[in-house]
């Protein structure tokens, strides 16, 4: 219904507790429920968040049974007058605006849809994301509404909660990290997860501001936070408009899971980087990064097996059927994995690592299963897609220090994380650690000194038989079940293949989980 533009509206700046015989015009920016806090299924209030000609924003109370009257009048960005309400303090524990007051509405309120086709729609308020970082007294109680592109991001699955943290960036390049809980994380992750030709743009209205020791994140608050994704609005446009100029647009850097904890472990400075020559010798139950270039293969087969989906260890059968001989469960598809053995090189020396399934594909930017389609069980050269993929890679590789031995003269460790890209590679230039001046370039290309000619001849050997059972081992975490799975191989192989002396004028260093040994080398 239209009315004229004659009526008499007050700007919601002239509002006071004085009256209620007041009359507004004003655009719904949010519409929402708030559950009771002792049941979230109990409808407690109806919630709306408003704002004026000018601009200015106000928070509505509407009651539930009062509800019942509006409901099949108020949508989200419609504009209407409202009649008779009480203007009252703002005492909630959060606030959608700036304002002290807020609206509730009671019998005698009127709300009507209206038509002006020169009223504005301001639905986002925006804090740039360098504003936020440096206000020095953040208010917490203020909701906000950020927008950004996503630059990685990492999801948790709990008993009784789901979690998904990312970080978001600007086209100058300020960072701003965010959390979802539950419902929202499907606002957000299935774009992520299919997006993969254009960035993925996140606009976060209402979100919650939490301090942090060195900055603030936004999360989700209750029924309020709103999560748009890659919408067709101006505020998108422009976002995407000021990418272009960059010229960027097109580049969407969404970081799996693995690299997302990565990023955040070298941002806070909890990776710690070393050298191969460093690290020899040593089983701690630690993690430690090396950077290094791929320059061989240790193994030129095998490249993938089939595992259990149970037990994740290598699939042999009962004869006849498809169940794992060691756990019994019914494999009736194949679950093919990647395992590769590479031999690295960094400033001070040559290893030899070995990469599992995710770290593999992440590398490769292929699945086992969909390279044994082409290729088949066991391929007489190397694919050309592994090859392209990781000979003169420079790579980031975390080391399961407790996986050490020496194999024919070779330190070899099984590898937890690998990490490449720009960002991380960036960041790792920054950190004031012993591998800066690694044998690779900026470019990933080979210097002279990692060049294959310089490497150690032991390095250049193939290993052409087939490598004895090996147990999966889990690429994020370290636990005792790797400890066993390592006793037990020892104990398959025909001879021991750990040397307790190594080459070179070091002392030679072997250990044991209980205990450290060091043997000096003899003159």
């Amino acid at each position: 219904m239209a009315h004229s533009s004659n009526t008499l509206f007050s700007a919601i700046n002239d509002l006071n507790s004085g009256s209620t015989a007041w009359a507004i015009k004003a655009r719904v920016v949010r519409l929402y429920k708030q559950s009771s806090y002792l049941n979230r299924s109990e409808t407690w209030s109806v919630e709306m968040v408003i704002h004026d000609q000018q601009g200015t924003r106000i928070h509505v109370t509407i009651r539930p049974d009062l509800y019942e009257k509006f409901k099949n009048v108020l949508s989200e960005g419609s504009l209407y007058m409202i009649k008779n309400f009480f203007v009252i303090e703002n005492r909630s524990s959060y606030r959608s605006t700036n304002n002290r007051h807020k609206l509730a509405l009671f019998r005698a309120s009127t709300i009507i849809e209206y038509e002006d086709d020169q009223f504005p729609s301001n639905m986002f308020d925006i804090t740039p994301l360098d504003q936020l970082q440096m206000e020095m007294d953040i208010d917490e109680t203020l909701l906000r509404d950020v927008i950004g592109r996503v630059i990685s991001y990492q999801k948790f699955e709990g008993f009784t909660a789901r979690k998904m943290d990312f970080r978001i960036q600007d086209p100058e390049n300020n960072q701003l990290s965010c959390t979802l809980w539950d419902d929202y994380i499907d606002d957000l992750l299935p774009i992520l997860e299919t997006t993969k030709d254009k960035p993925v743009i996140v606009l976060l209205q209402f979100g919650k501001v939490v301090k942090l020791a060195d900055g603030v994140k936004i999360s989700n608050n209750y029924q309020i936070t709103k999560v748009t994704v890659n919408a067709d609005s101006d505020v998108f446009t422009d976002f995407m408009n000021r990418l272009n100029m960059r010229g960027d647009a097109g580049f969407n850097r969404v970081l799996s899971n693995t690299n997302y904890s990565i990023y955040e472990d070298f941002t806070n400075g909890k990776a710690q980087v070393n050298t191969i020559a460093n690290l020899i010798g040593l089983q701690d139950d630690e993690l430690m990064w090396i950077d290094a270039t791929i320059v061989d293969f240790h193994v030129m087969k095998d490249f993938w097996y089939a595992a259990c989906k149970n037990c994740s260890k290598k699939l042999v059968v009962h004869p006849g059927t498809t169940k794992c001989s060691l756990c019994a469960f019914d494999n009736p598809i194949q679950n093919i994995r990647f395992k590769l053995e590479l031999i690295v090189v960094d400033k001070s020396g040559t290893g030899t690592v070995i990469l599992w399934n995710k770290s593999s594909e992440l590398l490769i930017g292929q699945s086992a299963a969909e390279l044994k389609q082409i290729y088949g069980d066991f391929p007489v050269t190397v694919p050309k897609e592994i090859e392209d993929a990781v000979i003169n890679k420079r790579v980031l590789f975390e080391l399961k220090l407790a996986t050490f031995k020496m194999v024919r003269g070779i330190p070899n460790w099984n590898v937890g994380r690998i990490a490449y890209d720009d960002e991380i590679m960036e960041i790792y230039k920054k950190l004031p650690t012993v591998t800066q001046d690694s044998t690779s370039d900026e470019h990933g290309t080979l210097t002279e000194l990692s060049s294959p000619e310089n490497v150690d001849s032991n390095s250049k050997k193939l290993d052409k038989e087939k490598r004895k059972l090996f147990i999966e081992l889990d690429e994020q975490e370290m636990n005792d079940d790797e400890a066993k799975a390592d006793e037990t191989e020892k104990k398959m192989q025909p001879e021991d293949v750990t040397d307790k002396t190594t080459s070179g004028n070091a002392d030679a260093v072997y250990t044991s989980k209980k205990k450290k040994h060091v043997i000096k080398k003899e003159k």
